[in-house]
């Protein structure tokens, strides 16, 4: 078994170009990688595959996918995570952490299907190309959230809202790229808003 699909800070393939330029707070005991903390955010709400946690000390993101819990059972010599042997030591703590309730990790939330749905509509709002389109893709993802099932799966619409289905049968990349800046800028603001408010905390 090998986790294969995404490295620390390059958890969603879709945002590489966002990812690979990070930036990162260089404040002195911080070392939170912003756009990785978007990320988290973005994530699909319905996902079990990943969860994100801030560690108090260093303020650092961990994602810890479904699979890194091998990392902390007797199975591991089967499991190979891809990950530095720093960013396993990460996800082990987190994960103890985690099962043993230690006070030293936050449990970082995901967008709401309500903050979602209001990010989409401002963009629709603002947008003066593909408004058709992108209003039936909106559309689909309001209904798949009210019941969903194997027909939205068949169309490509997983449980979640993930958010770069609204672009979905849009071949453009002009428009492609400004809804991926749009709505990771909106997440943004909503991120830093939690991470100030729990940095306070501390």
């Amino acid at each position: 078994m090998c986790r294969k699909i995404e490295k620390q800070g390059n958890i969603l393939p879709c945002y590489d170009t966002y990812i690979k330029c990070c930036s990162t707070l260089n404040m002195k005991e911080q070392n939170t990688n912003i756009e990785f903390l978007i990320s988290a955010f973005a994530y699909s709400f319905t996902s079990m595959n990943e969860t994100f946690y801030l560690r108090k000390r260093d303020l650092k993101v961990i994602g810890v996918h479904i699979f890194d819990h091998s990392l902390v059972s007797e199975c591991k010599s089967e499991y190979e995570s891809g990950l530095t042997k720093e960013e396993e030591r990460d996800i082990k703590e987190a994960i103890i952490a985690n099962e043993k309730n230690y006070d030293t990790h936050i449990f970082i939330p995901r967008l709401t299907k309500e903050q979602r749905f209001e990010i989409i509509s401002d963009f629709i709002d603002s947008s003066t190309d593909f408004k058709e389109k992108l209003k039936e893709n909106y559309k689909s993802l309001i209904d798949s959230t009210e019941n969903y099932g194997i027909e939205f799966y068949k169309k490509g619409i997983k449980a979640g809202v993930e958010m770069e289905y609204l672009t979905n049968g849009i071949e453009d990349k002009n428009i492609k790229s400004k809804w991926t800046k749009f709505y990771r800028n909106k997440t943004k603001t909503i991120a830093i808003e939690w991470f100030e408010k729990e940095k306070n905390t501390l």
